[in-house]
């Protein structure tokens, strides 16, 4: 403990105070600076298309995909439970059972889809994020045709 000329003292038990209240301080802050990322959606509502492309090895890829006009942050977990934040833009469905089979009248029309929400992990995976068990609950003509 260090006494200064006044016969304050300075010791440990001030010191840990101190860092009490700056503790205390900085948790206030701690939410204007916590991720603006949500829990992702179950349900999303977008345009569907259908992306081609190819896979590293050449394969061709056709995948459906809902591309969401306002995206958000979304926190997502990926297949070893780690998350990442990612801006949720283009949705690459992965159908439940059957789905696709009326899903080609969907194509260009505005969708609603009902599944689980992953991070993509192959190389067969097109977009910012997955859609696992995807199935279409309503379309629409999007309003801008």
């Amino acid at each position: 403990m260090q006494e200064y000329s006044d016969g304050t003292t300075w010791g440990c038990s001030m010191l840990v105070r101190m860092a009490y209240l700056v503790g205390a301080l900085l948790a206030g802050f701690a939410p204007a600076y916590a991720s603006e990322c949500l829990a992702p959606p179950s349900t999303i509502t977008g345009q569907l298309r259908i992306v081609e492309t190819r896979h590293p090895d050449g394969a061709p890829i056709r995948a459906f995909v809902v591309f969401i006009e306002d995206g958000q942050c979304v926190s997502i977990e990926d297949v070893e439970g780690n998350r990442a934040d990612v801006m949720l833009r283009d949705v690459h469905l992965a159908p439940k059972n059957d789905e696709t089979a009326r899903w080609s009248d969907a194509i260009g029309k505005e969708v609603t889809v009902q599944g689980r929400m992953g991070l993509p992990f192959t190389a067969w995976h097109v977009g910012s994020a997955m859609m696992f068990d995807a199935a279409i609950s309503a379309a629409r003509i999007s309003s801008d045709e």
